[in-house]
């Protein structure tokens, strides 16, 4: 068996035979090559385990042969589970200079937009190993870093995971031992990764929406998590134009009044107003806080809100939105992504030349993904129509108030992002009500600087102490944990 990869350090070799019939290798070499030439071997004799770890510790591989001359169980197949090590190292107490680690739900002016987290950390550059040493090769985007915070319980140290992110900046100084890197969470990249959009259907509702998102944006079902209450919003003639993955889930929580973040466990999740938040033990209060501050703003308090909703229909005419003209060569297959003129509804495709087959359309309201292929022996060119009917939207807009408010301070307003997936009164008047329940309140924010503990995380409930002994519940939208050689943590929590 041979693996080829990336140039890259073998510090560890990990081989694992068939566990379950407790059958291994016992006489095998292992050939490490740096672009074809073996420039190491490690050759075991005898072994009488399922796994062996061998320690070559050489540079610039790109890849190991392992060959197999005696198994432990005659007339068997060789049977090799993994045959394969991650390039991974830990960084703790002085190898650690500093970290700072944010997540959060949303942002402190607007609750129902999408953020993404981050993390810094600098730690040591032993021997030069990032810039001269055997990690030189592997400073690139994205890798995956785990931030953790110890406890100690009864004398032993309980590991906290804060996240996974990947990183975005490697910042490796001559002149100083300490290389720094900046990393964010797999959110971000939903900014680069198009989404072709949601077809018109009727009777949608948007939890198939935000799942139809997330898969198509390369997610599988263990990687997000999505509240069962968007079942209830049902859309009668559910549309989405072609957009980033993130404008997209960001269309979602405007429509269901939404959260969007990623959790510790490295899943989108996508949770409700009104969904129960889960209680933290962890009391803030004037024993382990630093400082304290109440803030409100203007985004806080309004007697007056507005929440449009849209009124779609299919219009009986069917018109042409694309006709681009596409060359394949003999027996050639090509992916083509078409924006079309217009919006429509029950989009199809035609090919012009009978030789040039439609493999595939994946088609949204204003973009597809056409697979074609050309089954003749020649070169073959073709028009590739797209046709549809077309759609015509009008916009509504439901507006709730607070009279008694507004005669005692003025009127203050507050206009809801317009989303195309609201689309009848009741649901728009929902919306309006729920926000201005929460608005008219008035009541902001508390940030506090304390010691911390990573058992409070963003989406829950805790009671924060002031100097004066008065209790507030509060909903955890932020933290920041920060260490330079002590731990602090800054949460910013919202007066329920």
């Amino acid at each position: 068996i041979e693996l080829t990869f990336g140039m890259r350090p073998i510090i560890y070799w990990r081989i694992i035979g068939d566990n379950k019939l407790n059958q291994y290798p016992v006489d095998f070499t292992l050939s490490y090559k740096k672009n074809g030439t073996i420039v190491h071997t490690d050759t075991i004799t005898g072994n009488d385990k399922v796994e062996v770890v061998v320690q070559p510790t050489i540079e610039d591989i790109t890849s190991v042969r392992l060959t197999i001359s005696k198994w432990s169980q005659p007339n068997a197949c060789a049977k090799i589970l993994r045959c394969f090590e991650r390039v991974y190292e830990t960084y703790e107490g002085n190898s650690l200079l500093s970290f700072e680690v944010g997540e959060e739900l949303c942002s402190s002016e607007g609750n129902y937009n999408i953020n993404s987290d981050s993390m810094t950390v600098n730690i040591y550059n032993e021997n030069r190993k990032f810039d001269k040493g055997y990690l030189r090769t592997l400073m690139l985007l994205d890798r995956k870093l785990f931030p953790y915070i110890g406890i100690e319980k009864d004398g032993k140290i309980e590991y906290k995971s804060l996240g996974v992110f990947y990183s975005d900046e490697w910042d490796i100084p001559q002149d100083s031992q300490w290389v720094k890197c900046t990393a964010t969470d797999r959110m971000m990249r939903l900014q680069i990764k198009t989404y072709v959009g949601f077809p018109l259907v009727e009777n949608v509702s948007l939890y198939e929406i935000a799942e139809d998102v997330l898969t198509k944006t390369g997610l599988t079902a263990a990687e997000y998590l999505i509240t069962d209450r968007l079942k209830d919003f049902v859309v009668d003639t559910a549309l989405l134009p072609k957009t980033t993955g993130w404008d997209a889930l960001q269309e979602i929580a405007n429509a269901g009044l939404c959260k969007v973040f990623v959790d510790r466990e490295n899943r989108i999740v996508i949770k409700c107003e009104d969904d129960a938040a889960e209680r933290s033990p962890s009391e803030i209060n004037p024993g382990n806080t630093f400082s304290y501050k109440s803030n409100i703003t203007l985004t806080d308090f309004s007697n007056s809100v507005s929440v449009d909703y849209c009124e779609v229909s299919v219009k009986a005419d069917v018109i042409e939105v694309a006709e681009p003209e596409i060359r394949l060569e003999p027996k050639e297959t090509k992916t083509l992504t078409i924006d079309y003129t217009s919006e429509v509804a029950y989009p199809f495709a035609e090919s012009s030349n009978p030789s040039v087959h439609i493999i595939s359309f994946d088609s949204g309201v204003n973009s597809c993904i056409c697979v074609l292929r050309n089954n003749a022996s020649a070169s073959q060119t073709a028009l590739i129509t797209v046709s549809g009917n077309a759609i015509d939207i009008n916009t509504r807009t439901v507006t709730v108030r607070d009279e008694d408010s507004i005669m005692q301070y003025g009127i203050v307003e507050y206009k809801h992002p317009t989303s195309e997936l609201v689309q009848s009164y009741d649901h728009a008047e929902y919306m309006a009500n729920l926000l201005l329940n929460r608005m008219r309140a008035g009541k902001g924010s508390i940030t506090t600087v304390w010691r911390g503990n990573p058992e409070l995380e963003v989406g829950f409930d805790y009671d924060c102490v002031d100097r004066f002994g008065d209790v507030e519940s509060l909903f955890c939208e932020y933290n920041k944990f920060s260490y330079d050689g002590g731990l602090k943590q800054e949460t910013r929590g919202r007066k329920k």
